[in-house]
C-alpha cells in the first residue's frame, strides 16, 4: 500500500484524501480504533488505488491553483484551501485565504510561509541552541530551492522557507544539523555525534528530506 498518514482530531466522521504527492491522508475522530480504520481502507482500496494512479499520471510540474479545495502543506499536514473574506491567511481546519489576495496569490502565500518559517524556526533554534550549548548570530529565511539550511563561518543560519512544509521533527533535524556546524564546520565524526545526541533519528529524517517532493 502507498504511504498513508492518519490525522486525528475532534471531528465526527472519517475522510480519505489523496494528496498531490500520492499520500493517503486519513482524517479520523480521536476515539476510532486503528482496526476500524484499516478495515475502512481495505473496503475503499479500489477507489484509493484509482486515485493514486490518477495523481501519479498528472504532470509533475503542475502549479498550485488558488481555488477552494487545493491542498497546501504546513508542518507535515495537508490543508485544503478555502477562499474567504478574512483579512489575513489563517489555519483553522482549512487554510483560509483572503479573497483580496487573489491577484497576488503566489506572492502572498510565499510571504506567509516565510513569516511562519521565521517564527517557528527561530523558536526551535533558540531551544536547541540552549540544549547544545552553542550560540548563533542570526537567522534568515530565504527562497533556496536546493538547500534546506546552511551555517556561515560567522554562525549566521539560513533556512529555505519550504522547510516549514515538513513535519516538525524534520524541521528540528535541520535546525540541529545547522547548529552542529557552529562548533564543527565540517561533517566529521564529532559533528554527527553531536547531531545524534540531540536528534537520535536523524538518519530517518535525512531520508525524508531526500525523498521529499515539496
Amino acid at each position: 500500500m502507498e504511504t498513508a498518514k492518519i490525522i486525528r482530531s475532534n471531528r465526527r466522521t472519517i475522510s480519505l484524501e489523496i494528496t498531490p504527492e500520492a499520500v493517503l491522508i486519513i482524517r479520523a475522530p480521536q476515539r476510532v480504533s486503528e482496526v476500524y480504520i484499516e478495515k475502512l481502507v481495505q473496503d475503499k482500496m479500489s477507489w484509493i488505488q484509482k486515485k493514486i494512479v490518477a495523481v501519479k499520471n498528472r504532470p509533475k510540474s503542475q502549479p498550485k491553483e488558488f481555488v477552494d479545495g487545493e491542498v497546501f502543506w504546513y508542518l507535515g499536514e495537508s490543508y485544503p484551501l478555502k477562499i474567504s473574506k478574512v483579512k489575513k491567511i489563517e489555519l483553522k481546519g482549512d487554510l483560509l485565504f483572503p479573497q483580496k489576495f487573489l491577484p497576488k496569490a503566489k506572492i502572498k502565500m510565499a510571504a506567509w510561509y516565510k513569516q511562519e518559517a521565521k517564527e517557528i524556526i527561530t523558536e526551535r533554534a533558540t531551544l536547541y541552541a540552549k540544549q547544545m550549548g552553542v550560540n548563533f548570530t542570526s537567522i534568515k529565511i530565504n527562497s533556496a530551492q536546493k538547500r534546506w539550511g546552511s551555517c556561515s563561518h560567522k554562525n549566521h543560519l539560513n533556512f529555505g522557507w519550504k522547510l516549514i512544509l515538513q513535519p516538525l521533527e524534520v524541521v528540528d533535524y535541520v535546525v540541529v544539523h545547522e547548529l552542529a556546524h557552529i562548533p564543527h564546520k565540517n561533517h566529521s565524526r564529532a559533528f554527527w555525534q553531536l547531531v545524534a545526541l540531540h536528534c537520535p533519528d536523524f538518519r530517518k529524517f535525512r531520508k525524508c528530506l531526500r525523498e521529499s517532493s515539496y
